[in-house]
């Protein structure tokens, strides 16, 4: 009797070792994860993110159409500025 009474003590035993490794590895994961929370969180949620789009120096704002509309008008303009010069230049 006192040895199946040992027996099942040590069965017991190593049961309950068993539970506490699990419980230690179990405990070290949620510390580790903790701590990548707690860093993350340091930083802002759009701490990675870029932004990777290309702007035109004359957009500020307008549209495609407006741009090439302006662009169309800048050329009249220059058309007409070196007519004057030219007319100007003969006399």
């Amino acid at each position: 009797m006192a040895e199946s009474f040992l027996e099942e003590q040590l069965k017991r035993i190593r049961e309950m070792t068993e539970q506490m490794s699990r419980a230690t590895n179990h405990a070290a994961e949620l510390s580790d994860e903790l701590a990548r929370y707690r860093e993350g969180s340091r930083t802002g949620p759009l701490a990675e993110v870029r932004d990777f789009r290309h702007y035109s120096s004359t957009h500020s704002g307008a549209t495609a159409h407006e741009s090439r509309e302006r662009s169309h008008a800048d050329a009249g303009s220059a058309r007409r500025h070196t007519a004057r010069e030219s007319t100007r230049r003969r006399r």
